[in-house]
């Protein structure tokens, strides 16, 4: 087992002053196309930040694909790939330990969901202080009455194998990882999530709360433009237009979304349902997998002769298009099921542009959608979902003031500099604090 020499870096605690530091992150799947998903999106908006600063060196280490360079350059970012990254934590374990000891960071980054306390064991032996970052919550065993037959059996379904894994896997291992020397800190998007590592026994002190940020996608000025624009997307200016954008997955409720329209049509004619299906159209294996997603939907739409009110739109938009979709939607769904990576950033972004939001009552979002922001509802729950949508059709004040105070939240999140800087503190402090307790053990 390889170790080195620990160097002790010049660093303050100003926030965001850290001084020449060498920061290595290690990232499971990051690559261009995953930057638009998170976690992949939270560690490209930090890392090409702090990189592009003269006294900070980052390079992000990921898994090798057969398609991929062992190295290559995303947007400033030094980006090393290895073989078998996470293989059991045993067979990749040398190659991890070569990558991150011959750039001879300061200070190892480990981004994974809790699953990583299998993994986090292949840093042991580098002997630098190791940050161990959260992206979800920890998935309990009614996780699983969440979701369909189809859904438990889908082997295309590779999303949920990980949920799966993590609510049978021992949590006094998470503990005992996470409690552990070699684990400096621990980094986590919400306090609902430092509540769950709490609840399994990891010293609270460990624990620090860094969210995630938003691109900011617009003000209330566009309001006024909503009912010019109607027309535009061939929406009448009497019809309630329901939104839903996001991967077709069923995992984060498109299905429940579909079935409630039938309940929501049975005393409101002029309702649409629209569902912004964000997937390339290609037959790679990623693409297929949501292919068959949407075309799943189309036969549930079909079979429940709603085809006259449900519109479904194919492609990744850019961020214009979406808005423009956005401001035309009375309301916007994501009844998910299950959360893959905290927190869910299509939810903060319609909050972002006023609009009222509808989804499900666990995890990060209770703590988002909480005091009237946005309305909860049951996950999986047909009839509480239809109930909510029609009481903001019939209450067209209250749903004003929801979108008010979801915009007002939005508007007091941090943006990724403020992350950014945040995430610098926490560095700086973690290693100076390691090199001040190497100094008063010599």
């Amino acid at each position: 087992m390889m170790k080195s020499q620990t160097k002790c870096s010049c660093v303050s605690f100003d926030i965001g002053i850290v001084g020449n530091l060498n920061i290595a992150i290690v990232c499971e799947g990051f690559s261009r196309r995953s930057l638009l998903f998170q976690p992949w999106h939270r560690v490209h908006a930090i890392s090409r930040r702090m990189a592009a600063r003269k006294d900070l060196r980052v390079f992000i280490i990921s898994d090798k694909t057969s398609n991929s360079n062992e190295i290559e350059e995303i947007d400033g970012i030094t980006v090393s790939r290895v073989n078998r990254l996470k293989l059991l934590g045993i067979f990749g374990r040398r190659n991890l330990e070569e990558a991150v000891s011959k750039n001879d960071p300061d200070i190892v980054v480990w981004y994974g969901s809790p699953l990583s306390a299998t993994y986090l064991n292949q840093l042991r032996g580098i002997g630098k202080p190791v940050i161990w970052d959260i992206d979800v919550d920890l998935p309990v065993s009614r996780t699983l009455s969440r979701l369909s037959f189809r859904e438990l059996f889908n082997l295309d379904h590779n999303l949920f194998l990980p949920q799966l894994f993590t609510i049978i896997y021992p949590k006094f291992v998470m503990k005992l990882v996470a409690n552990s020397r070699f684990v400096s800190r621990i980094i986590v998007p919400s306090q609902s999530l430092k509540d769950s590592m709490c609840k399994i026994g990891v010293v609270p002190e460990k624990i620090r709360i860094i969210p995630s940020a938003i691109e900011r996608m617009g003000s209330n000025k566009f309001e006024d433009e909503k009912w010019l624009q109607r027309s535009a997307f061939g929406f009448g200016q009497k019809e309630f237009i329901v939104t839903y954008f996001g991967s077709p997955c069923t995992l984060r409720g498109t299905d429940t979304i579909v079935m409630s329209m039938q309940k929501i049509l049975a005393s409101k004619k002029n309702v649409k349902l629209v569902i912004l299906s964000r997937r390339k159209t290609s037959d790679s294996s990623p693409d297929r997998h949501l292919n068959n997603e949407e075309d799943y939907l189309r036969k549930l739409i079909k079979r429940n002769r709603i085809d006259q009110s449900v519109q479904i739109i194919t492609g990744i938009m850019d961020k214009a298009q979406l808005i423009n979709y956005l401001i035309v939607s009375d309301v916007i769904v994501l009844p998910f099921k299950i959360i893959f990576s905290e927190p869910p950033l299509s939810v903060l972004e319609a909050m972002d542009l006023g609009k009222v939001v509808v989804t499900t009552d666990f995890d990060a979002l209770s703590e988002i959608i909480g005091e009237d922001r946005g309305i909860l509802v049951e996950p999986s729950n047909v009839q509480a979902l239809a109930q909510a949508i029609l009481f903001l059709y019939d209450h067209p004040e209250t749903a004003a003031q929801i979108a008010k105070k979801a915009r007002d939240f939005a508007a007091d999140l941090w943006d990724w500099d403020e992350v950014t800087l945040r995430f610098e503190k926490l560095l700086s402090e973690t290693v100076t604090e390691r090199c001040l307790s190497e100094k008063l053990s010599q």
